[in-house]
């Protein structure tokens, strides 16, 4: 089933297939392994130095704007999201769910592109069925790489539309194949955190959509 008719399904139904049930040759599944930490006021710099001394240079400049559609089972996130890289826009559909593995839980993402057209018309159908405005909110994310951390990336993000819960992020996500190594990811993540932040700090529970329901 392609990624667009998941979603169609996911906007009516509460029923699910499997969640490692390939979606289409156009989108792809895979666990998505993050932690997301509020920085301080003033805090910022001194990250972005620290990142440049662990290898990372910036990989992407993205302007994001996030529109949830509405779903029948709670935790589930079916996101389409506007990307502008530049010139360039892309667009994105997510669907995220939670799965048990490795003694803890993760959330198992599937990815597709979008034409206008598709955009327009799910968007469409999400107001209909929410029966108001779907939840929105923008982000300029600072995608940041390195050759000496493979399939990771860190994230510096301003988030805006959010309230109390706006401001600056950090985002540190290893993306592993349905077969790949979840505890490694999440000894990774611990350990980069560790070195940004020159101690152990908890990770920030919620989801961006989350916070973003407290103010909606």
């Amino acid at each position: 089933m392609s990624i667009v008719l998941q979603a169609i399904w996911r906007l009516f139904s509460a029923q699910r297939a499997n969640a490692s049930t390939k979606t289409g040759s156009k989108s792809q599944t895979n666990f998505e392994v993050e932690r997301k930490y509020r920085l301080q006021p003033g805090e910022y710099d001194a990250v972005n130095s620290r990142l440049a001394a662990l290898g990372f240079t910036l990989a992407r400049r993205i302007e994001m704007t996030d529109q949830f559609l509405p779903v029948k089972v709670d935790g589930e996130m079916l996101r389409v999201r506007d990307e502008n890289l530049g010139t360039t826009r892309h667009i994105k559909l997510t669907i995220k769910e939670w799965v048990q593995i490795a003694g803890g839980k993760e959330r198992a993402e599937t990815e597709g592109d979008l034409t206008p057209l598709t955009r327009n018309f799910l968007l469409f159908l999400g107001r209909l069925v929410r029966g108001k405005a779907l939840l929105s909110f923008s982000k300029l994310r600072l995608d940041h790489e390195s050759p000496r951390y493979a399939r990771s990336i860190v994230a510096l993000d301003t988030v805006e539309g959010l309230g109390a819960n706006s401001g600056q992020y950090v985002e540190i996500e290893v993306l592993v194949p349905q077969d790949g190594d979840v505890e490694t990811a999440r000894g990774q993540i611990a350990a980069l955190a560790r070195s940004l932040f020159n101690e152990d700090r908890e990770p920030v529970k919620q989801s961006y959509m989350d916070m973003l329901k407290l103010v909606s």
